[in-house]
């Protein structure tokens, strides 16, 4: 029993997890799932019970058949690799790696199929060792287990190194606290064999994933604020006589735009996952300080007058006065710095003629760059109480004629390059009228 107290101790918390992790998928089924995720919680379980096993079955061999032995062990070990296979995966997935690609599941599974069979081959090299702390396997299987161990966390370190932008600030420092523990264990093990504590980094990569990215409740908690969110948006919309599809389709204009920039590698200095996400949970808020501004002048079907249109160009200010001081205490910093800079800036223009700061260029934050063009072309074209709509090609036009001096010449040139997708867009929510 005092050999194998760790590794119970693992797979309750891990059976604790399973069962969580299961059960709030099971309430809440809109959450979306990570199959590689499940998969390591199941065969870390396997991983617990097969490492319970072997490490009585190699302090007991003198009663225990070499032949039962061997076969534990190379299970075992399999298993060890088929985990950090998952493991490899499970960070490929949460970072958006293309893993559809025969490149990667070569990279991927032929190493993990062909350790497998050099460890089969070699099940005649195994031997058990008296180490200082308990019995241990050495042999070829064991040298291609490690090697296939060293391989994954190679590969996995690759691509956290190339991709972790793509994980939100939060999970990201989880991870980077995780991953140092997860390492020492590891090589702890390598270079002590006896110390059989490798269930502790599967333990706390698991603990890590479900706590930073696999809670469903918090995944729900974020999905219901963003519903709220739009909500909300729905009401200010309707006030001026917009629906609040105007909304929905400026925040899909804008996710064009802001993954075809990030694809392109423009603005790669910011432009990171964690930045199209919280650009896109900004979006719906960018005109939220409409609240404010009287329905005399919301609502005035002809030309606003001077005084009039300095009221409404209040609603800038007072849509960001109203996220910072109303949702700061509740959300990530980055977040509502995004949020505030969307509400604030998006009627900047390029050329410095935009209100309320009169910022200029780059000098406009990047986030109200995209949500200007996404606005405007959204604005046009559809019907609104002073104006009838204009035609997709006038709209169009008007992007273009904007560019380099309402708009960054570089949003607005990747807008008009991806009009099939904006169109696409379009026509979806005319049909659904």
């Amino acid at each position: 029993m005092l050999h194998y107290k760790l590794q119970i101790g693992c797979m309750v918390i891990v059976l604790i997890v399973l069962v969580l992790y299961f059960r709030e998928r099971h309430d809440q089924a809109n959450v979306k799932r990570v199959k590689s995720f499940e998969r390591l919680l199941i065969f870390s379980l396997l991983y617990f019970a097969l490492d319970i096993v072997t490490v009585y079955t190699v302090n007991h061999s003198e009663t225990v058949p070499t032949v039962v032995n061997n076969v534990l062990h190379l299970l075992y070990l399999w298993v060890i690799d088929r985990c950090l296979l998952d493991v490899f995966l499970y960070v490929a997935t949460i970072l958006d790696v293309p893993l559809t690609s025969n490149h990667w599941k070569r990279l991927a599974f032929l190493p993990h199929y062909s350790g497998c069979l050099l460890m089969l081959l070699g099940v005649g090299d195994l031997q058990y060792i008296e180490g200082g702390i308990s019995f241990y396997a050495m042999g070829l299987p064991v040298l291609v287990c490690y090697a296939m161990v060293i391989y994954y966390l190679g590969l996995a370190y690759y691509v956290w190194s190339k991709y972790k932008g793509n994980l939100p600030k939060r999970s990201r420092l989880n991870f980077s606290i995780c991953v140092p523990v997860f390492l020492g264990v590891i090589v702890l093990q390598m270079f002590v064999p006896d110390a059989l504590i490798t269930s502790l980094a599967i333990t706390a990569i698991i603990l890590t994933a479900y706590c930073s990215m696999e809670n469903a409740a918090s995944n729900e908690l974020i999905q219901y604020h963003e519903e709220v969110i739009y909500a909300f948006a729905d009401v200010i919309e309707g006030r001026d006589g917009s629906t609040g599809e105007h909304v929905k389709r400026t925040v899909a204009y804008v996710q064009i735009i802001a993954e075809e920039l990030k694809e392109q590698g423009v603005y790669a200095e910011c432009l990171d996952r964690e930045y199209v996400d919280y650009l896109l949970r900004a979006a719906p808020m960018h005109d939220f300080g409409k609240i404010a501004i009287t329905d005399t002048v919301l609502q005035k079907p002809g030309k606003l007058t001077a005084d009039e249109y300095e009221i409404m160009k209040m609603h800038t200010v007072k849509g960001a006065d109203m996220i910072k001081e109303n949702l700061a205490a509740l959300e990530e910093p980055d977040y509502i710095t995004i949020a505030w800079q969307v509400a604030r800036y998006h009627h900047e223009r390029w050329d410095g003629a935009g209100y309320p700061d009169g910022l200029q260029g780059e000098l406009i934050p990047l986030c109200a760059r995209v949500v200007a063009v996404a606005d405007v072309f959204d604005a046009v074209s559809q019907n609104r109480c002073y104006r009838p709509a204009m035609s997709l090609d006038e709209s169009f036009a008007i992007i273009e004629q904007g560019a380099g001096t309402q708009f960054d010449p570089v949003i607005a040139e990747t807008f008009l390059r991806m009009r099939d997708k904006v169109e696409e867009v379009f026509y979806q929510f005319q049909e659904a009228k």
